[in-house]
């Protein structure tokens, strides 16, 4: 024991080992990992980061995702109010000088992981320094090293596009480490540094701007600072964040925030029959409170974990709901314990503050964010509560037992085996997908993603007969949702594609026909029905033998496309064999007109000569049949004439 107490007499360079340590083993293998999730959104996909560097004044001027949805025909009503521009910067000069290597990427995601935690050690240490100078080092790297393992944090680090949430951490940690060295120096460098980091981190990410009160309180709480100190070590970051709020401004306009009527964007509507209704205020107060006790539970017991909280992945809860009451009264708490031990107790009172301040951006409480929860909303957040886990291991844990810190590096140990395991979790999409799904069981957005991803494998592969189980498998996850939200009109688009692929005809028709009902003005759904109708007219013909269904489908799908030789040539067959034979040479001849090199329709046309008594026009048919495919003639010679 006495060597594992040990840990917090090490020397600074060793201290910083065992951090960095912590950071980084645990998360080694996220860089074999690919572009996964959002990544194509703000990476690999986006316009203006694949320009590189010359994409930099486009990403500085636009929404944080305008170079993704240009040009796609799509948009999002959420996505229209977010200006983080830095991450999408660095991504761009990532791409310029490295291009869109995955390894590179999560390399570099990672050493900037493994510097937050690092700072995170030192600015705990030295603001603690001032009232616990001989415990500041061991709650430090408590602090620090809970943090660097902690499972819920798996999302950040393992998906490149949450480098906004390590910027926005870091650069915010940074410009309290120069508040810091001013309080020694007194030097006007520092308070630029400050006021500069801090631009960093609102570039980075809006929620930035909850440490133009978790500063002061930090300085406040911990060192022995005069009023006057800390307004002007505030003037730096109030400047900051007036320089970003006009960028803002000058780009997006005045309008913070669009309440999305998209139910995919907005958590708090509900499906009634064909109607898109807003949740009742005490249902929506009651599902928030139950997300906010979720956000606590998952810091303790860091199981399950899921990168999807879309609708309706959460159950509507009432506000009189037993999660919600225990909630509120939870978090009511917490206020009173912020106030009555912000002398006796001020870490705990410091941390339990950080960690709702921290939150309120993401809690759904002001501002709608798209989903009920986010495991990277509680990144920021949990440096608050890991103080608090690191106050009560230290004092009531590993000072009061002698096992106390074999308990420490057992919930060390444990944490790092969860986060590697989750970590295999996000390899690549369908890894990810496939076992989030049992998470999330009833998201859309994830039914979709999933089925979309099966069935792009599906198309992908060699052999599609031994891969038959993939597209199984999407009809069912894009079934489900459907059933979840019924006018999911892009979902409906790939079950069409779903069934037609898998040669489900009748499925596929009535699938494209409800995407046309949603869509009546979208031309790029027309060429799939057309196709579609023209396979099922197929199917009637020959496996049905029913001519009059199979008339209806291929005379629709001809009015879709009367240039179609296949369906000229099938109107043809099912005209001859419903006696028209007139009408059956009308459809031939236009179809050989398209298309002169189909063995197939020379072959129905000799079929309809000979029946029509024309045997000079026959002859030269079966000949020009034969000579481009003798097999195909042969097989429908054995058509009985009449």
């Amino acid at each position: 024991m006495t060597v594992l107490r040990s840990w917090f007499t090490l020397s600074y360079k060793w201290q910083v080992v065992v951090v960095l340590l912590c950071a980084l083993l645990p998360n080694l293998n996220t860089l074999f990992h690919g572009f996964v999730l959002d990544d194509k959104v703000v990476y690999t996909e986006n316009q203006y980061v694949q320009k590189g560097i010359s994409g930099i004044p486009q990403i500085f001027s636009s929404n944080s995702f305008e170079g993704y949805f240009t040009g796609s025909g799509k948009g999002s009503t959420v996505s229209e109010n977010r200006y983080r521009p830095l991450t999408l910067a660095f991504f761009a000069v990532e791409k310029q000088i490295f291009g869109n290597q995955a390894f590179l990427a999560h390399l570099i995601h990672l050493l900037f992981y493994g510097l937050l935690c690092f700072l995170l050690f030192n600015i705990i240490q030295k603001l603690l320094a001032y009232k616990y100078p001989a415990d500041a080092n061991a709650l430090a790297m408590i602090s620090a090293c809970l943090f660097a393992v902690h499972p819920l944090h798996s999302e950040v680090v393992a998906n490149i596009k949450s480098l906004d949430e390590i910027f926005v951490l870091l650069f915010s940690l940074l410009s309290v480490n120069s508040v810091l060295k001013y309080q020694k120096s007194k030097g006007i460098l520092q308070l630029t540094l400050a006021g500069l980091w801090f631009l960093f981190a609102l570039f980075s990410k809006e929620h930035a701007i909850v440490w133009l009160v978790l500063l002061p309180l930090a300085l406040f709480y911990f060192t022995p600072i005069d009023k006057r100190s800390l307004l002007k070590s505030i003037i730096p970051m109030v400047a900051a964040a007036t320089i970003y709020v006009v960028c803002r401004l000058a780009v997006l306009g005045t309008q913070l925030y669009v309440d999305s009527r998209n139910f995919l964007e907005n958590p708090f509507l509900t499906v009634r029959g064909e109607k898109i209704l807003l949740m009742q205020d005490a249902d929506r107060i009651g599902t928030i409170l139950y997300t906010l006790l979720r956000y606590i539970y998952l810091h303790i017991f860091p199981y399950p974990l899921t990168h999807d909280y879309a609708p309706k992945s959460i159950s509507t809860y009432a506000i009189a709901s037993p999660a919600a009451v225990i909630s509120l009264m939870l978090y009511l708490l917490f206020i009173v314990l912020i106030i009555k031990w912000r002398k006796s107790l001020p870490v705990i009172s410091y941390g339990l503050m950080f960690f709702i301040i921290a939150l309120l951006p993401a809690s759904n409480l002001f501002v709608n964010t798209g989903a009920y929860m986010g495991e990277r909303f509680a990144f920021m957040p949990s440096l608050g509560l890991c103080l608090v886990f690191a106050w009560f291991l230290k004092y009531a844990v590993i000072d009061k037992f002698k096992m106390g810190m074999v308990v420490f590096l057992i919930l060390i140990l444990a944490f790092s085996a969860r986060t590697f395991t989750r970590n295999l979790d996000w390899k690549d999409n369908l890894t990810l997908f496939t076992a989030d799904i049992k998470h999330s069981s009833n998201s859309a957005k994830l039914n979709s993603s999933l089925g979309f991803t099966l069935l792009e494998n599906y198309r992908n592969s060699a052999d599609k007969e031994s891969n038959k189980h993939l597209l199984t498998q999407a009809i069912g996850y894009l079934n489900k949702a459907v059933k979840v939200y019924p006018r999911y009109s892009d979902c409906i688009f790939l079950l069409g594609n779903a069934y037609y692929l898998n040669k489900n005809y009748p499925e596929a028709v009535v699938t494209y026909e409800k995407y046309i009902d949603l869509n009546p003005a979208d031309a790029s759904i027309i060429k799939n029905y057309q196709k579609a109708l023209r396979e099922l007219g197929r199917k009637y013909f020959y496996d049905d033998s029913n001519n009059s269904a199979a008339k209806n489908a291929l005379l629709k799908s001809y009015k879709l496309n009367n240039q179609d030789d296949q369906v000229l040539e099938l109107l043809g067959s099912v005209e001859a064999e419903m006696g028209y034979l007139l009408k059956s040479l009308e459809y031939l001849l236009k179809s050989v007109e398209i298309n002169p090199n189909s063995a197939s329709t020379w072959a129905n046309l000799y079929i309809t000569y000979t029946r029509l008594g024309d045997k000079a026009r026959a002859q030269d048919a079966i000949n020009r049949g034969m000579a481009i495919d003798a097999d195909i003639v042969k097989k429908l010679m054995s058509v009985k004439t009449k």
